[in-house]
């Protein structure tokens, strides 16, 4: 896709849609073109965090309560791990389309609830790459077309943040804080683009370091 069209009301929407065209352009495909279920699971270093069947899970705080779970540990080591393609997949590819849903698009859940963080709202586990990259694609180009009918005032809707509260996870999940500062709807787009943008880019880097290893033949970290 070359770019949006941007038959839209308002400066904010055709701004978030030139964002998203950039990001769509130079990152997401690299990040789900012809995607491998071996890819999805290549683990680039050891110790890296992933998607796992439960019972093979040994980090000690993972997300999930069905017989997938996605690693993780609280508090998070320092370094962090990397992540494999499933991992990063699982933390993006739900936000976009769980975007769509909240208030200030005409949906009936709110920002301060967590729906979109896959640390607060249970986010499904893909555990495929044709189904991890449908999520991603298909929430995605479902926000664009959202974006594409708000005009500047829905977009300055304020909306209460989420936050994190100090307690152990609970029922593969983070708790859930009290609501955060308010702030409009196009700072909450702006920062699900920046995330998905982030870890796309991530995805296309380990995507690399896969196929330079099949390339050369090293199938250990070194």
């Amino acid at each position: 896709m070359a770019g949006y069209a941007l038959e839209v009301t308002g400066k904010r929407a055709g701004t978030l849609l030139e964002c998203m065209s950039e990001i769509e352009r130079f990152t997401l495909r690299r990040a789900w073109t012809a995607l491998g279920d071996e890819e999805l699971f290549f683990e680039p270093v050891p110790g890296a965090w992933s998607i796992r069947r439960r019972d093979e899970c040994q980090t000690p705080d993972p997300f999930g309560v069905g017989d997938w779970v996605a690693d993780f540990a609280i508090p998070e080591p320092a370094p962090v791990p990397m992540t494999t393609i499933a991992w990063l997949y699982w933390h993006i590819a739900s936000v976009p389309g769980r975007l769509c849903d909240l208030d200030f698009f005409g949906g009936t859940r709110t920002m301060a609830s967590g729906w979109t963080s896959p640390y607060l709202a249970h986010h499904p586990m893909l555990t495929s790459a044709p189904e991890a990259v449908s999520a991603l694609r298909d929430g995605w180009e479902q926000l664009r077309r959202v974006i594409e009918g708000a005009d500047d005032d829905r977009l300055e809707v304020e909306s209460a943040s989420y936050s994190y509260a100090p307690a152990p996870p609970k029922g593969g999940l983070c708790v859930l804080g009290s609501p955060g500062p308010p702030r409009p709807a196009f700072h909450f787009v702006a920062g699900a683009l920046n995330e998905v943008s982030h870890h796309g880019a991530q995805i296309g880097a380990v995507r690399d370091l896969y196929a330079w290893r099949r390339s050369t033949g090293i199938t250990a970290a070194r």
